[in-house]
């Protein structure tokens, strides 16, 4: 299983690193991703042309998401 990473904003303004595996990817996200291109494009062309594998680019942009190794995803700490 691969995990990513991006930054967000905490509550005290400090930069925060969250890490996500594609797990989490699949379950939070391909549901409005898939709605939104069936919306666009249609079930059956959606069915015939996309897959996760599509789903989870558009995540890693939208995020300025990076690819994380096994042993860095431990670290917690802020950036």
């Amino acid at each position: 299983m691969r995990y990513y990473s991006y930054n967000e904003m905490g509550d005290d303004g400090e930069n925060i690193v969250v890490t996500k595996s594609e797990t989490d990817i699949l379950h939070e996200y391909w549901p409005y991703w898939y709605g939104r291109m069936c919306e666009k494009f249609g079930k059956e062309v959606v069915h015939a042309k996309y897959s996760f594998h599509e789903c989870l680019e558009d995540w890693i942009v939208v995020n300025w998401a990076w690819e994380v190794e096994q042993n860095e995803r431990t670290n917690k700490t802020p950036c």
